[in-house]
């Protein structure tokens, strides 16, 4: 899903294509395009934005806007449908630092019908902070000998502070079966954050964690 998702974010920007109408464009499933729409909205999208916008003034801190969808399957190969999950999220990018924050997430979820809507709201928010965690830290640390993170103070996490807001949006079951939640609200994580940092200072981030290293190396690359 990084990989896709990041490479039609990439084909619309080529074809001056706002991303979420690129998308629908070549979508015929109903239930996706439902739910890509109603996230859309929820999250007020519009097309990208064709400058980057600071955020204050000689800050060096740049915001920007993502998008990136996926429909989960798990089982053996070809594998079996199950959750579909959209994502917008708003991040703030500091070009001076190179540290990647997410502000706001928007995850929109169709999981057919929901039996525990609570439950449901709290696996996503977990899927979202995880996630999140994993796409801008997490990463095994190694010296000449072997691993070096060998216990949890070492292991870099997102801390509370970074927590981003996050709005969830169930889709109505409309007659469909439960497909259970799962870990499908994490897995458009790092593309929607990827998509998200381009919008902000135009640069395409290929490898996860999005690290301060890194985004400041792709800024002089």
């Amino acid at each position: 899903v990084f990989a896709h998702e990041s490479f039609i974010d990439e084909l619309a920007a080529m074809h001056d294509a706002a991303p979420v109408a690129f998308r629908l464009r070549f979508m015929n499933d109903p239930r996706a395009i439902a739910l890509i729409r109603a996230v859309a909205e929820r999250a007020g999208w519009t097309a990208r934005r064709q400058t980057p916008k600071q955020v204050g003034r000689d800050t060096g801190v740049y915001r920007g806007r993502g998008f990136a969808q996926h429909q989960y399957v798990h089982g053996s190969y070809p594998g079996h449908g199950a959750a579909w999950c959209a994502w917008v999220c708003d991040v703030d990018v500091d070009t001076r630092t190179g540290v990647v924050r997410v502000r706001k997430v928007w995850v929109g979820y169709d999981c057919g019908l929901v039996i525990n809507p609570d439950g449901v709201r709290h696996q996503i928010h977990g899927n979202v902070i995880q996630s999140c965690s994993r796409v801008l830290k997490e990463h095994v640390l190694f010296n000449d000998v072997g691993v070096s993170a060998t216990e949890w103070g070492g292991y870099p996490i997102l801390g509370f502070a970074d927590v981003p807001d996050i709005d969830v949006l169930t889709m109505p079951a409309n007659g469909n079966p439960p497909l259970g939640a799962g870990e499908s609200g994490s897995v458009p994580s790092a593309a929607a954050i990827a998509n998200a940092i381009h919008d902000a200072i135009g640069i395409r981030l290929r490898h996860v964690p999005f690290t301060p290293d890194r985004v400041l190396a792709a800024m002089r690359s």
